[in-house]
C-alpha cells in the first residue's frame, strides 16, 4: 500500500526562522507598548483638569456672596433625612405641593446626605428664604444660613463643579481632540457664569454633571448601535444619566429632546436602506431605563405618574409666569424675537468669555466657527447616511437652544448655563479644527518645499 506524500507548502530553501513573521505578531509588543504610552498620556491629561479645575474653583466657591436660592436648596435638602433616613414615601411631604413639584428631589437629597457626612442635622439648617421680604427679615427668621453652613453645602457641590468641568473635556474631546476637551475646561473656568453657578450651594452642577455624563455616553454609544459590538449595559448607562439630570431639574431633560430627533434620523436611513430598523433596541433600554430611575427617585410620582409629570411641567410654567409679575424688571417679553435677543446678549456678552472693552467677546465669532465645523461634519455624516457624533451634538445643542428660547418669560442666570456650558464645547472644536488646519497646511508647505529643493 502506497501512501502519497504532497510536496512541502514551502520552497526547500525556506525555514521557519527565515519566513516572514505576520503582522499581527510583529506587531505585539509594539502595539501595546504604543497603546500604553496612549492611555498614559490621557490619564496624565485627565488628572492634570481635575486637578487645575479644583484649584481655579476653589477661589469663587470660597469667597463669592451669598445668594438667595442657596437658601432654598440647603433648607429643601430636608427631603434627604425625610425620604433616605426616615423612609417616609407616602406622607404630607410628598403629597403635591409647592416644594416638591418646583423641582424634582435629587438635588436635594445630594446636598443634604453631604450635609448629614459633615455632621449636621434637619434642625440645624436654615429656613427658606421668603423673596417678598426684605433681608433683615429673612435673618430674623432664620432664613439665611451661617458662614459654617454655607461654606458645608458648598463643599458638597463642589465636587459635581469639578466632574462637570472634567466631563465637559471630555465631550469636546470627544468630539474634537485634545485641544478641544483643553480649550472648553480653559474657557469655561475663566466664564463669569460657569465659575460662578457651579460653585455655589445649587443644583446647577449637580444637573450639569448628570447632564454632560448623558451626552459623553450617547456621544460614545448611540451612533455605534447600528453597527455590531455595543454592549448592553451602555444604553442603560445612558437612560441612568438621562434620568438623573432630569430628576435633578427639569431642564436636565432638554438633552432627550434632541436625542429623539437624532433617533429618527438614524432609523429613517436605516429603514430607506434596508426597511428595517438597526439598533432599535437600544433606544428602547435607553428609554426603559430613564423612565424607570425618573419614578424611582421621586415619591411624588409613585401615584399616578403621568398626571404628576404634567403637573411638574405646568408648575414650572406657572412659576416663571408668577415670577414676570412680581419681578418685573426681570421679566422677558413675551415675543420671540425679544427672547432671541435676550438669550443672544446673555449668552454672547454678558456671561460671556470676558473682553474687557472689546466690542465682541470672542465666543460670537468661535462659536460661530465651532458651529460650521460641526456642521460641515455632519454634512458628512448624513451623505454616508450614517449620523455620527456631530449630528447628535448639533440635535442636542439645537433642542437645548429652541427650547430655553422658546420658554424664556424670566431673566435669570440659571437658564443660560446649559447654553453657555455648550458654547465652550463648539469653541473648543473650532479652534482644535483650526490648529489641525495650520498642520495641515505647514505640511504641505513642507512638502512643496522639498519636492522644489
Amino acid at each position: 500500500m502506497f501512501v502519497y506524500w504532497r510536496t512541502a507548502v514551502n520552497p526547500s530553501d525556506i525555514t521557519s526562522a527565515s519566513r516572514p513573521a505576520s503582522p499581527l505578531c510583529q506587531a505585539g509588543p509594539p502595539a501595546d507598548a504604543a497603546r500604553w504610552r496612549r492611555l498614559s498620556r490621557e490619564f496624565l491629561l485627565l488628572v492634570l483638569v481635575v486637578v487645575t479645575t479644583a484649584l481655579a474653583l476653589r477661589g469663587p466657591a470660597d469667597t463669592q456672596v451669598f445668594s438667595i436660592d442657596e437658601s432654598r436648596w440647603i433648607a429643601t435638602s430636608r427631603y434627604f433625612w425625610i425620604t433616605v433616613l426616615d423612609g417616609d414615601l407616602f406622607g404630607p411631604a410628598w403629597q403635591p405641593n409647592y416644594i416638591v413639584l418646583t423641582h424634582p428631589p435629587l438635588a436635594r437629597y445630594i446636598i443634604g446626605f453631604g450635609l448629614w457626612l459633615q455632621g449636621w442635622q434637619p434642625d440645624q439648617l436654615n429656613g427658606r428664604y421668603d423673596s417678598l421680604q426684605p433681608r433683615a427679615y429673612n435673618d430674623r427668621e432664620g432664613n439665611v444660613p451661617g458662614p459654617r453652613l454655607l461654606a458645608d453645602a458648598r463643599r458638597v457641590t463642589f465636587v459635581f463643579a469639578v466632574t462637570a468641568m472634567t466631563l465637559l473635556y471630555a465631550v469636546a474631546r470627544q468630539l474634537g481632540g485634545t485641544i478641544a476637551g483643553l480649550v472648553a475646561v480653559a474657557l469655561a473656568l475663566v466664564n463669569p457664569l460657569l465659575s460662578t453657578a457651579w460653585t455655589r450651594a445649587l443644583a446647577e452642577s449637580i444637573v450639569a454633571t448628570f447632564g454632560l455624563l448623558a451626552l459623553w455616553l450617547a456621544l460614545w454609544t448611540l451612533p455605534r448601535v447600528v453597527r455590531p459590538g455595543i454592549t448592553s449595559w451602555q444604553p442603560l448607562a445612558l437612560g441612568a444619566a438621562l434620568a438623573l439630570a432630569a430628576a435633578t431639574k427639569l431642564n436636565g431633560a432638554l438633552g432627550a429632546l434632541g436625542l429623539g430627533i437624532f433617533v429618527l434620523m438614524q432609523q429613517g436611513f436605516a429603514l430607506a436602506a434596508t426597511r428595517r430598523t438597526a439598533g432599535f433596541r437600544y433606544w428602547v433600554d435607553v428609554g426603559i431605563a430613564a423612565s424607570i430611575l425618573f419614578v424611582a427617585v421621586n415619591p411624588l410620582l409613585y401615584q399616578r405618574p403621568t398626571e404628576r409629570i404634567v403637573l411638574l411641567v405646568q408648575h414650572r410654567q406657572d412659576e416663571m409666569a408668577f415670577q414676570r409679575m412680581i419681578f418685573v424688571r426681570q421679566a422677558v417679553p413675551e415675543a420671540l424675537s425679544d427672547r432671541v435677543r435676550r438669550v443672544g446678549l446673555r449668552v454672547f456678552d454678558t456671561n460671556a468669555t470676558p473682553h474687557g472693552d472689546a466690542p465682541l467677546a470672542p465666543d460670537v465669532l468661535l462659536v460661530v466657527a465651532g458651529l460650521a465645523v460641526t456642521i460641515r461634519r455632519s454634512a458628512r455624516e448624513v451623505r454616508r447616511r450614517v449620523p455620527g457624533p456631530a449630528v447628535l451634538f448639533l440635535c442636542w445643542t439645537g433642542a437645548t437652544y429652541a427650547v430655553v428660547t422658546a420658554n424664556l418669560g424670566f431673566d435669570s442666570s440659571h437658564y443660560y448655563v446649559p447654553l453657555v456650558a455648550l458654547n465652550m464645547v463648539l469653541i473648543g472644536v473650532a479652534v482644535d479644527a483650526g490648529v489641525r488646519g495650520l498642520g495641515r497646511v505647514r505640511t504641505r508647505r513642507y512638502a512643496a518645499a522639498g519636492l522644489t529643493a
